[in-house]
Protein backbone atom coordinates (compact mmCIF):
# COMPACT_ATOMS: atom_id res chain seq x y z
CA UNK A 1 0.00 0.00 0.00
CA UNK A 2 1.09 3.43 -0.61
CA UNK A 3 1.19 6.29 1.87
CA UNK A 4 -2.06 7.79 0.60
CA UNK A 5 -3.96 4.50 1.13
CA UNK A 6 -2.56 4.12 4.64
CA UNK A 7 -3.65 7.67 5.47
CA UNK A 8 -7.15 7.02 4.18
CA UNK A 9 -7.34 3.78 6.18
CA UNK A 10 -6.11 5.57 9.30
CA UNK A 11 -8.66 8.37 8.89
CA UNK A 12 -11.41 5.77 8.38
CA UNK A 13 -10.40 3.86 11.53
CA UNK A 14 -10.16 7.05 13.60
CA UNK A 15 -13.59 8.19 12.32
CA UNK A 16 -15.19 4.87 13.20
CA UNK A 17 -13.59 4.94 16.63
CA UNK A 18 -14.80 8.51 17.28
CA UNK A 19 -18.33 7.75 16.07
CA UNK A 20 -18.64 4.73 18.32
CA UNK A 21 -17.32 6.79 21.23
CA UNK A 22 -19.90 9.52 20.57
CA UNK A 23 -22.67 6.94 20.35
CA UNK A 24 -21.55 5.45 23.66
CA UNK A 25 -21.62 8.84 25.37
CA UNK A 26 -25.02 9.68 23.91
CA UNK A 27 -26.38 6.37 25.20
CA UNK A 28 -24.89 7.05 28.63
CA UNK A 29 -26.46 10.52 28.70
CA UNK A 30 -29.86 9.06 27.78
CA UNK A 31 -29.45 6.40 30.47
CA UNK A 32 -28.64 9.12 32.99
CA UNK A 33 -31.78 11.05 32.00
CA UNK A 34 -33.91 7.91 32.35
CA UNK A 35 -32.40 7.21 35.75
CA UNK A 36 -33.16 10.78 36.89
CA UNK A 37 -36.79 10.40 35.77
CA UNK A 38 -37.09 7.06 37.60
CA UNK A 39 -35.64 8.58 40.79
CA UNK A 40 -38.02 11.55 40.59
CA UNK A 41 -41.01 9.23 40.13
CA UNK A 42 -39.87 7.05 43.02
CA UNK A 43 -39.54 10.09 45.30
CA UNK A 44 -43.03 11.22 44.30
CA UNK A 45 -44.47 7.74 45.00
CA UNK A 46 -42.79 7.69 48.40
CA UNK A 47 -44.31 11.09 49.20
CA UNK A 48 -47.78 9.88 48.17
CA UNK A 49 -47.36 6.74 50.29
CA UNK A 50 -46.35 8.84 53.30
CA UNK A 51 -49.37 11.10 52.81
CA UNK A 52 -51.66 8.08 52.61
CA UNK A 53 -50.20 6.68 55.82
CA UNK A 54 -50.89 9.98 57.59
CA UNK A 55 -54.47 10.01 56.29
CA UNK A 56 -54.93 6.38 57.31
CA UNK A 57 -53.70 7.18 60.81
CA UNK A 58 -56.10 10.13 61.09
CA UNK A 59 -59.01 8.00 59.90
CA UNK A 60 -58.18 5.28 62.42
CA UNK A 61 -58.13 7.87 65.23
CA UNK A 62 -61.45 9.25 64.03
CA UNK A 63 -62.93 5.75 64.03
CA UNK A 64 -61.81 5.14 67.60
CA UNK A 65 -63.29 8.47 68.67
CA UNK A 66 -66.58 7.82 66.88
CA UNK A 67 -66.87 4.33 68.36
CA UNK A 68 -66.32 5.78 71.84
CA UNK A 69 -69.04 8.34 71.13
CA UNK A 70 -71.41 5.57 70.09
CA UNK A 71 -70.66 3.69 73.30
CA UNK A 72 -71.51 6.76 75.39
CA UNK A 73 -74.66 7.32 73.32
CA UNK A 74 -75.68 3.70 73.95
CA UNK A 75 -75.26 4.29 77.67
CA UNK A 76 -77.40 7.44 77.51
CA UNK A 77 -80.00 5.59 75.46
CA UNK A 78 -80.14 2.83 78.07
CA UNK A 79 -80.60 5.42 80.83
CA UNK A 80 -83.39 7.14 78.92
CA UNK A 81 -85.08 3.82 78.24
CA UNK A 82 -84.97 3.06 81.95
CA UNK A 83 -86.42 6.50 82.75
CA UNK A 84 -89.09 6.00 80.09
CA UNK A 85 -90.05 2.68 81.62
CA UNK A 86 -90.32 4.35 85.02
CA UNK A 87 -92.42 7.16 83.55
CA UNK A 88 -94.65 4.58 81.87
CA UNK A 89 -95.24 3.02 85.24
CA UNK A 90 -95.96 6.40 86.80
CA UNK A 91 -98.18 7.53 83.91
CA UNK A 92 -96.50 10.90 83.52
CA UNK A 93 -97.27 11.67 79.92
CA UNK A 94 -95.35 14.93 79.54
CA UNK A 95 -92.10 13.53 80.89
CA UNK A 96 -92.58 10.41 78.80
CA UNK A 97 -92.85 12.49 75.60
CA UNK A 98 -89.73 14.48 76.51
CA UNK A 99 -87.76 11.29 77.11
CA UNK A 100 -89.03 9.76 73.88
CA UNK A 101 -88.01 12.89 71.93
CA UNK A 102 -84.56 12.82 73.51
CA UNK A 103 -84.32 9.09 72.80
CA UNK A 104 -85.26 9.60 69.13
CA UNK A 105 -82.68 12.37 68.80
CA UNK A 106 -79.91 10.24 70.36
CA UNK A 107 -80.80 7.25 68.20
CA UNK A 108 -80.67 9.45 65.08
CA UNK A 109 -77.24 10.74 66.16
CA UNK A 110 -76.11 7.16 66.71
CA UNK A 111 -77.24 6.15 63.21
CA UNK A 112 -75.43 9.14 61.68
CA UNK A 113 -72.24 8.22 63.54
CA UNK A 114 -72.52 4.60 62.43
CA UNK A 115 -72.84 5.74 58.81
CA UNK A 116 -69.78 7.93 59.28
CA UNK A 117 -67.85 4.99 60.72
CA UNK A 118 -68.93 2.79 57.84
CA UNK A 119 -67.71 5.33 55.30
CA UNK A 120 -64.36 5.76 57.04
CA UNK A 121 -63.91 1.99 57.29
CA UNK A 122 -64.51 1.73 53.54
CA UNK A 123 -61.88 4.40 52.95
CA UNK A 124 -59.46 2.56 55.25
CA UNK A 125 -60.06 -0.66 53.36
CA UNK A 126 -59.08 1.09 50.15
CA UNK A 127 -55.90 2.52 51.67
Amino acid sequence: MNCNGITKLSVLCVSLFMMSGCTYHKAMNEQGKRQAIIEANLAQENQVAATQEIEKSKLEKDLVSLKAEILSLDQEIDKIKAKTAKVNRDNKKKAQKDYQNELAMLEKTKIDLQKNISEKEKILAIL
